[in-house]
């Protein structure tokens, strides 16, 4: 991919990511007003965040980025393939999401043991999560076809589709006079039928309607599931990441799950629009270059996403140090939402800004594992990662007692460990054109972290 089609892919897809979390801050604007850092607030964050734990196994994690170049490699067989992987994928879910439906307590003793102390919220979140689970299944196929479109490099649409979600969850919110759990749930189901509704629209127009075929082709799926199985172990241990802080913030003061999920969303926005939309514009491209072993366009291509990533990143470390407290107190500073939570949210907001670029970093690194058929490698970055992020967690919120700041720096802590190993990986393995040039931009850009991180100290 040339440099002015790299730029116009990607800014496409980043507009429509913007456009997106625009709609997602307005929507948690409208859910904290409307409900503070109150218990239920703690329970939309801890509990929606199970569904998305396994989304990222079947939905745009493991599943999209294994099949991408796998249709690249299908080639006359793709339509057999994709009614395969299809099949495979709502027959799984459907019967996964009947076992949560039956025993929704197991789970959120799993993801939120803090909750048991306390009856009346640990029911209203099994409730909660039988109402929202079969989501899991609805954006699963969603991010299946969306697959589907980014190996014809069509990225937008994917990018455009979260809109849908956001708006549907503001419509419903503001519709009634008392915002509820079961409202929430109700809306977040209508969504996700409205993304599934529009995207098999949009991959029909792309000559491919999905159908359930059982006679399973091995030899078809091999090559699929030798990038599928890695990515599922690396992605369930990036996921007991992600339950780790949750059991942590379980445990922390009332309010705490609240602060670290909205700091959280503010720092999606640079992460998603730009560290995301390079890593999705580059995967087919990278895939393509290497499957042809055209190693001089592929070290180009990697060197110009990585580029790129670096520069946004640093940028929005920058504004994100300076601005803060002035950028939580403008979106979420109303309501039942006060000035305590704003300072609050700020904090942790700087503890996980502290890890931004490398955090965007390490997408796009991801995606040079998958397109090169590396999962091995993505395996074990993410135990480092989990291991780090263990001993960080415990460190920072019960040894300095940090509290819900500590998670987010434990966070920031792991991404510059694997951010690190994954530069040695690149640089033994001969795959980035200019190191010098890299590695003295990262060494300035570094100095100027510490030097913006001391002032604000």
């Amino acid at each position: 991919m040339n440099i002015s089609r790299f730029w116009k892919s990607s800014f496409g897809f980043s507009f429509f990511t913007f456009i997106s979390r625009i709609f997602g801050y307005l929507r948690d604007l409208v859910l904290s007003s409307s409900l503070g850092a109150s218990n239920i607030h703690d329970i939309f964050v801890v509990v929606f965040r199970i569904p998305n734990v396994f989304r990222s196994f079947f939905g745009e994690g493991a599943m999209s980025q294994s099949l991408v170049p796998s249709i690249l490699e299908a080639k006359k067989n793709q339509k057999k393939f994709l009614n395969q992987v299809f099949t495979l994928l709502f027959t799984v879910l459907s019967l996964f999401v009947l076992i949560v439906l039956c025993f929704p307590s197991l789970f959120i003793a799993l993801f939120a043991p803090g909750f048991l102390s306390d009856g009346n919220k640990f029911d209203n979140s099994s409730y909660f999560l039988r109402l929202v689970f079969p989501y899991i299944l609805l954006i699963s196929v969603v991010a299946f076809l969306g697959a589907i479109q980014n190996s014809n490099k069509q990225f937008q649409a994917v990018a455009a589709t979260p809109i849908i979600f956001n708006i549907t969850l503001i419509i419903f919110a503001l519709s009634v006079s008392e915002l509820s759990l079961t409202v929430i749930g109700i809306s977040i189901l209508v969504a996700g039928l409205i993304q599934l509704i529009l995207n098999l629209w949009i991959t029909f127009k792309l000559n491919y309607f999905p159908s359930l075929d059982f006679n399973f082709d091995f030899t078809l799926l091999s090559s699929f599931f030798n990038r599928l199985l890695p990515a599922i172990f690396a992605a369930g241990i990036y996921q007991i990441n992600i339950l780790v802080d949750t059991i942590f913030a379980s445990f922390l003061p009332a309010g705490s799950p609240t602060w670290l999920y909205l700091s959280e969303r503010i720092i999606q926005l640079p992460l998603g629009m730009f560290g995301v939309a390079v890593a999705v514009v580059s995967l087919p491209n990278i895939s393509e270059f290497f499957q042809k072993k055209n190693y001089d366009a592929l070290r180009a291509n990697i060197f110009q996403g990585f580029s790129a990533v670096i520069l946004v990143g640093f940028a929005s470390l920058v504004g994100l140090f300076l601005l803060s407290e002035l950028i939580v107190f403008l979106l979420f500073e109303r309501g039942q939402f006060t000035s305590f939570d704003t300072i609050q949210t700020s904090k942790s907001l700087l503890a996980y800004a502290f890890g931004l670029p490398f955090l965007m970093s390490n997408k796009f690194f991801n995606t040079i594992y998958f397109a090169m058929s590396k999962t091995s490698m993505v395996l074990k970055l993410g135990l480092v990662s989990l291991f780090i992020n263990i001993l960080l967690n415990y460190f920072f919120v019960y040894v300095l007692e940090l509290n819900h700041v500590g998670i987010a720096l434990a966070t920031s802590f792991s991404a510059i460990a694997i951010y690190l190993i994954s530069l040695f990986w690149l640089n033994k393995n001969d795959l980035f054109n200019g190191r010098g040039k890299i590695l003295s931009y990262i060494f300035a850009l570094l100095g100027l972290l510490i030097m913006i991180f001391t002032i604000n100290i």
